[in-house]
């Protein structure tokens, strides 16, 4: 009795196993027939058939249209060909930002179902309305993805402070930190998705993971310089994130020459400019087209603008902002080894067009000729798909484990 009860517990493993291989193959997305998965998995073609009815059973996997109907084939028997059904679980990524909030509905693939936008305003908000406003802004982008609540399975936020292992952030030097992060790990209990919360610079990172291939196998720091700079960092192909969640805080930067503090280069252009325009009106600064905007109007993009525009104030501010970066990937790289910095977040459009200054500028701070600077292709998006990407991973996870 005891060696049938041993048997049949060897036989649950195996099979566990074997349907793990395959629904992580199947995960890629592709139709595959029972030939295919034969070749990625070395399965055999009756355990192949089995767990890929089993798995459509379960939901994970669907029937699509059989190998001659699609062109593949023209003789013989058709093949009967499944694909991963990526409705089976719905996820949501939220960027929760100093003043932007933005939320996505998502399938497994990262296709995008719905989204919604809210601004914050000047203000940080109490801590309830920020719980208000996410909550608000997350019912928004199911209602415009046509998506019940009833139908999503968990949601990660992405949030401007770190994030320790229980989904919680300290209180740090002042209200902001607990503030960003007032208690979201537990924002939808009452809804019974799974949450998670985690720093925003380190979803960056996450999207630089899904979407840049060249970075999957290096070291690299995601850095969103908006705001605040912080650095989502990458070693070896795994993100750092530590036990309490202060890996890429930047705090230090009051520290370092020519940077002076955390603020970031969106912040640091905005309040060049200010100053700039305050001088000129006073006569004791030189003309600026920078002029047409208010103190209570101007922007980085317009400083970005200006510059390209050939206005020379405009320039030197943008010099300024420049070295500033390069101060600070240098600071990242050098310890770390690191073998690129990715210019994230919603002010890399428009930096774009400065890696090369800034990559130079790196060179006069820190020997690292292997370093890449980059701008990410994803602009204000990064930290909002990021968190779906982190979503889909958490998800996949428990599926692989639950077999």
């Amino acid at each position: 009795m005891s060696g049938r009860s041993s048997r049949a517990g060897s036989s649950r493993v195996v099979r566990s196993m074997n349907a793990r291989t395959v629904l992580a193959t199947m995960w890629k997305g592709e139709p595959m027939t029972a030939n295919s998965l034969m070749q990625s998995t070395g399965l055999t073609r009756a355990t192949v058939l089995a767990l890929c009815k089993d798995l459509a059973d379960e939901g994970w996997l669907v029937e699509a249209e059989n190998s001659r109907d699609a062109g593949t084939s023209t003789k013989g028997r058709p093949s009967l060909r499944y694909v991963f059904n990526a409705r089976k679980k719905i996820v949501v990524g939220v960027d929760a930002g100093q003043h932007r909030l933005k939320a996505t509905v998502a399938d497994l693939s990262a296709a995008s179902l719905g989204t919604a936008q809210n601004s914050m305003g000047h203000g940080w908000g109490t801590p309830q309305q920020r719980r208000d406003a996410i909550v608000r802004t997350i019912d928004q982008a199911l209602v415009d993805a046509a998506v019940s609540p009833t139908a999503v399975d968990s949601v990660v936020f992405g949030v401007p402070a770190p994030v320790d292992l229980d989904g919680m952030s300290p209180e740090g030097p002042n209200e902001y930190w607990h503030t960003m992060n007032p208690g979201l790990n537990r924002l939808v209990d009452d809804r019974g998705w799974l949450a998670r919360v985690e720093n925003d610079a380190n979803m960056a990172a996450f999207n630089e993971l899904n979407c840049n291939p060249e970075l999957r196998e290096s070291s690299f720091a995601a850095l969103l310089v908006g705001r605040r700079y912080g650095a989502g960092i990458v070693l070896n192909s795994q993100l750092l994130r530590q036990r309490r969640g202060n890996a890429g805080e930047l705090e230090i930067l009051h520290m370092v020459d020519g940077v002076g503090g955390a603020d970031g280069a969106g912040y640091s252009a905005q309040v060049l400019a200010v100053e700039a325009i305050e001088r000129a009106k006073a006569g004791s600064g030189p003309s600026t087209s920078l002029s047409m905007w208010s103190e209570g109007t101007i922007r980085a993009e317009h400083v970005f603008m200006m510059a390209d525009q050939g206005d020379d104030v405009a320039r030197e501010i943008v010099d300024k902002v420049a070295d500033r970066i390069a101060r600070v990937c240098a600071l990242l790289a050098g310890p770390l080894g690191l073998e690129g910095v990715v210019i994230s977040g919603g002010m890399a459009p428009a930096l774009s067009s400065l890696v090369s200054r800034i990559q130079e500028s790196v060179q006069n701070y820190l020997y690292a000729p292997w370093l890449k600077i980059s701008a990410s292709a994803t602009g204000a998006d990064a930290v909002c798909n990021g968190a779906v990407f982190a979503a889909i991973e958490g998800v996949r996870e428990r599926a692989l484990k639950g077999l």
